[in-house]
């Protein structure tokens, strides 16, 4: 993706802008299902910072442990849950000791994360604030989308700002919705509080419904 373009646009004029993609194009290629998180924001915390960085390229270059944070362990199980659910045709039950399992690192490293805001970006997130980046960006959102040609696209708390921009979706299924030619989920963002079980089952439960949908042919 040429982000060139995105760093001339009036919203992002003289702003930090930071990047975003595929992980691992390797094991991108090689992933069952070709996830992409849809996210909203990411910041740079320090004001020292003058580099500007991709986030791709830093969460590629760290194991979750080093990450630490819970929203990335959270997208890790959700992903190897949905490989599993691929293979198997079943809900894998919650394993305790995910943290532990490499396949879940693997799978975390296969997937691709975007988010709607690229520069100026805050710890946390306004509604109105994020709308203005759709209005803004959203051709150049949906060209990311189509270059990265994922087989699901799991919207983490930003299905509702996107959605104007859709036209008319085809709910498909519970949480599913089909337009562009993607199928969307709109589900809660990973770091949101619920339970880890919770959040789990819920989307692998909602995922397990419609799988014949969204399940690409190359894993038939």
């Amino acid at each position: 993706m040429d982000f060139i373009s995105w760093r001339k646009r009036e919203l992002h004029k003289e702003k930090f802008f930071i990047e975003d993609g595929i992980l691992n194009k390797d094991l991108w290629e090689k992933a069952p299902v070709k996830v992409l998180f849809l996210m909203k924001e990411a910041y740079e915390s320090s004001t020292e910072t003058e580099q500007e960085w991709a986030l791709n390229e830093y969460l590629a270059s760290k194991t979750l442990k080093e990450l630490g944070k819970p929203m990335w362990w959270s997208v890790a199980h959700w992903l190897d849950g949905i490989n599993k659910l691929i293979v198997t045709g079943e809900v894998q039950s919650f394993d305790e000791g995910y943290k532990s399992d490499p396949k879940v690192e693997e799978a975390f490293q296969s997937c691709a994360i975007i988010n709607i805001k690229k520069s100026a970006g805050q710890s946390s997130s306004a509604v109105d604030d994020l709308s203005k980046y759709v209005d803004s960006d959203w051709d150049l959102l949906l060209e990311q989308i189509k270059a990265i040609n994922p087989d699901l696209i799991i919207c983490g708390a930003t299905y509702p700002l996107i959605a104007p921009k859709l036209g008319k979706p085809t709910k498909s299924a519970e949480w599913l919705y089909q337009t562009e030619g993607y199928y969307f989920v709109d589900f809660w963002h990973p770091s949101n509080q619920w339970p880890y079980k919770v959040k789990y089952y819920s989307l692998l439960s909602a995922l397990k419904q419609s799988k014949e949908l969204w399940q690409p042919l190359r894993a038939l």
